[in-house]
């Protein structure tokens, strides 16, 4: 457009930011910040007891689906090879071919490794490893997997037909 004068008039443009505007942009980055370190802190280490909850539910039917096809079949503390319970972060399935009660590195089927911080704490168990009939039962054998991390539980139930559900669990009884 042009003036009287037939000159262009100029329009002056800002460039930049003014300071109200950073302080705003800093106050919104500050908010989403702070909801990030809150779900980080509190919904990862509830998602990882979900996750693990879940794949051990899976690992127990897998265990139970192999005593059917195959026989004997254990589920045990993978840290000490089926010789104790103890609060763990790896299971094992295994077969004891030769019924001298061991488990050798040539009998394990398959580890589970839980996700990072999360522990697996065996509860109410009679002998050192879980033990699996050729008809999937469990021998005279029920109690509970109690999986933790941070403020977070869960319970894996098993009971004596070899069948297992999950149930929230007390956090308060995790160590």
């Amino acid at each position: 457009m042009e003036g009287a004068n037939g000159t262009a008039k100029r329009r002056s443009r800002r460039r930049g930011f003014t300071l109200m505007e950073l302080m705003i942009a800093l106050i919104v980055l500050a908010v989403l910040l702070s909801a990030g370190h809150n779900l980080h802190n509190d919904w990862l280490p509830k998602q990882r007891v979900v996750a693990a909850s879940n794949r051990v539910l899976g690992f127990i039917h897998q265990a139970r689906a192999h005593a059917l096809t195959h026989g004997s079949t254990y589920l045990c503390d993978g840290d000490s090879l089926c010789d104790r319970f103890g609060p763990t972060r790896t299971l094992l399935i295994a077969t004891d071919p030769d019924t001298d009660g061991k488990v050798r590195a040539q009998d394990i089927i398959e580890y589970l490794e839980l996700p990072e911080g999360t522990t697996l704490i065996w509860r109410r168990f009679r002998g050192k490893a879980l033990r699996y009939g050729r008809r999937g039962n469990l021998y005279y054998q029920n109690g509970h997997f109690l999986i933790c991390n941070q403020d977070h539980a869960r319970k894996v139930i098993m009971n004596v037909i070899g069948t297992a559900r999950i149930e929230t669990a007390d956090a308060r009884l995790c160590p």
